[in-house]
């Protein structure tokens, strides 16, 4: 009996096997060969490396998310600004006047372990899908809004211990929406003006707000020379304060959550991850923007769906995850993510409300500021609506950000 119940996981799995072994592994066994035959990584490195001290670095950076508007741009790295403590990183990503990203931290040093920055942020964007609000949300339609985003802000991190670390940030933060729209698909604006559809909480007013966040993660793992077997614990919290002269637009809410894991190295750097994360949103005053609600996919978890797919005032996702060595500075991801939105806090909680994201891929193990990634992920609707399939996301790129 034993035997004859190991085919189960094996013909489930053998989907997923034979895109690994063949779409994956073996064309990228092949440049990798090839790319250390050659040493292609050290003349890439020395292209885009100058200074004296080979302290600058400017690599183009593109991003191409299936479902949104594209970007090219670049990643700046300079070590040693203006103090040998001091570090300047800048990313900037286009795709014409109504998509443009722009992200800036300087670093000081204080001690190996300890650094303050000071960070400003810019996007504006009028691809940005919206589904609805609540774990059923519909594929379709997809309305298209437009909102621009800035932010500054000081922070202070201290790796305290192994890959343990607290973060403390605190800054102002403004946003505004627009009437745009793009991508032949209607634009949230139009829809909220003729009455198709509900206009969600914060839309067209915007704020200026001030802002404090602070997050404690105690990870047993090193980080040198691989993350392996170790345990994670993790939580943080937000709260936000947006003043105005009129009393009716006045708003402040609190956002919160942790999470939970375990990473295991079953074999020469192939680890498996399990965890569990969760988060919340209350108002102290006023609505929540929508747009600061929790939301799940994009760089997110359930990244088999887009940027903002699902957005609700709580969330719940239990993850798997396999890692593997592809090359020195690559790996191979397969990850599986089960869970939803929900409403206050995880009002409405109902397994048969999940929906299950799936995803295949390479990602550079470097600085998660300027990786490079290769994804295809899927997501299905609520299992109440039945086990199949509405969302395909390919990704291809490097991570935008700082």
């Amino acid at each position: 009996m034993g035997p004859a119940l190991l085919w189960v996981p094996r013909v489930i799995l053998f989907p997923l096997w034979l895109v690994s072994e063949y779409v994956v592994r073996e064309p990228v066994g092949a440049l990798v060969r090839a790319a250390e035959r050659n040493e292609w990584p050290q003349q890439v490195i020395s292209f885009f490396t100058f200074g004296e001290r080979q302290n600058v670095a400017l690599f183009p950076s593109a991003l191409f998310d299936f479902g949104l508007k594209p970007s090219v741009g670049f990643n700046l790295t300079w070590k040693y600004f203006l103090a040998d403590p001091n570090t300047l990183a800048v990313h900037f990503g286009t795709w014409g006047p109504d998509w443009v990203s722009v992200h800036a931290s300087d670093d000081y040093a204080l001690t190996p372990r300890q650094v303050i920055a000071g960070q400003v942020s810019f996007v504006r964007r009028k691809d940005l899908p919206f589904y609805g609000i609540g774990p059923r949300s519909p594929s379709d339609p997809r309305y298209r809004y437009q909102a621009m985003t800035s932010e500054f802000a000081l922070g202070y991190q201290n790796d305290f211990w192994h890959l343990s670390a607290l973060s403390i940030r605190a800054g102002v933060r403004t946003l505004s929406f627009g009437d745009g729209g793009c991508c032949a698909e209607p634009a949230l604006f139009d829809a909220v003006s003729n009455g198709t559809v509900p206009s969600p909480p914060g839309y067209e007013q915007g704020y200026t707000a001030a802002f404090q966040a602070l997050s404690v993660a105690l990870d047993t793992r090193q980080a040198d020379p691989y993350v392996g077997t170790g345990v994670r614990l993790e939580a943080h919290g937000e709260s936000v304060i947006a003043p105005s002269s009129d009393a009716a637009k006045r708003r402040a809410w609190v956002a919160y959550g942790g999470a939970a894991g375990v990473g295991i190295d079953l074999w020469k750097r192939r680890v498996l991850g399990l965890g569990v994360a969760a988060d919340f949103t209350d108002p102290l005053r006023g609505t929540i923007p929508f747009t600061d609600q929790v939301s799940l996919g994009g760089s997110r978890p359930m990244r088999g769906f887009l940027l903002g797919r699902l957005i609700d005032r709580s969330a719940i996702v239990a993850t798997a995850q396999y890692t593997w060595p592809v090359w020195v500075y690559l790996n191979g991801v397969l990850q599986a993510d089960v869970g939803n939105v929900f409403g206050r806090h995880l009002d409405g909680f109902d397994p048969d409300l999940f929906r299950l994201s799936t995803a295949i891929g390479l990602r550079s193990n470097g600085s998660p500021e300027s990786g490079l990634e290769l994804l295809v992920a899927g997501g299905t609707d609520p299992f109440e609506q039945g086990f199949h399939y509405s969302s395909l996301r390919i990704v291809i790129g490097s991570h935008h950000g700082l």
